[in-house]
């Protein structure tokens, strides 16, 4: 399995990592892309890549910091320009294989909304100029974000729509644009429409992951969300689709590399 977005340099994990880690590669996960969201997670994010040889990064300002890159009124910082370019940095190492998460998040609103379209304009530029795909967060946003992403250009080397939780609009809009969708714990719940939208969008377009220490799937609901949790998203997007763990591993695990390569995976 492949845990296509996790946080494992988050504070959750600070007395159990090596513990939790070990559970996570027991049951079955082989790759982890850890994923930044402001300047000091994504330099993290890629520490894990350079010391263990089963992670890859990504590396973004996240929605919810956007006034990092832009002002209320959706203007540039003036330290806008120092801030991407400590991402192209990061971007120079080739376990660094993402821009992101980046994307728009209307449910909080913790970045003013025009600051947020901007910051998003800008990474998209250096995703575009890094030849690098993105990882996308949205909430609440899913209308706004794709159709500003289309009127600003659609990222040429595509990327994932995280946690996601569109329509089948959204799901459309991924299979044209070369989108895959993040599957998490919400697949899980019984008031999640996910079934639907997985069996929509087909095997060949989905990802596996686990947003930990966040979302985590039934029976482990209400508790700190792990990698190793992964196998209970594995096994109910494959009851969804009527096809056997094995093969939506298998499949989902292509997914991932066909987009994002190896990195040093493949060395």
């Amino acid at each position: 399995m492949i845990d296509s977005h996790v946080h494992w340099n988050r504070r959750e994990f600070n007395e159990d990592r090596d513990e939790t880690l070990k559970r996570a590669r027991q049951a079955g996960v082989k790759t982890f892309l850890n994923v930044g969201f402001d300047l000091q997670s994504s330099a993290e994010s890629l520490a894990l890549a350079q010391t263990h040889n089963d992670f890859l990064a990504s590396a973004g300002i996240h929605p919810h910091d956007a006034i990092l890159l832009a002002d209320a009124e959706g203007n540039p910082q003036p330290e806008a320009p120092v801030v991407l370019d400590k991402i192209r940095y990061l971007a120079k190492d080739p376990n660094l294989v993402a821009i992101g998460e980046i994307g728009l998040d209307f449910f909080r609103d913790l970045s003013p909304r025009l600051a947020q379209f901007t910051a998003l304009k800008l990474q998209l530029e250096l995703a575009e100029e890094l030849s690098l795909p993105v990882v996308f967060h949205i909430r609440d946003a899913w209308q706004e974000t794709l159709d500003f992403v289309n009127k600003v250009g659609v990222p040429s080397k595509g990327g994932i729509l995280h946690a996601f939780s569109g329509d089948e609009s959204s799901v459309q809009w991924a299979k044209n644009h070369g989108f895959l969708l993040g599957i998490g714990g919400p697949v899980t719940y019984k008031n999640s429409n996910l079934d639907t939208l997985v069996v929509s969008a087909g095997v060949e377009n989905l990802v596996l992951e686990t947003d930990a220490p966040w979302l985590p799937p039934v029976p482990f609901r209400g508790k700190r969300n792990e990698s190793a949790f992964l196998i209970h998203t594995l096994e109910k997007t494959a009851d969804v689709l009527g096809l056997s763990p094995e093969d939506v591993d298998k499949q989902t695990t292509a997914n991932f590399l066909g987009l994002f390569g190896g990195g040093s995976l493949d060395s």
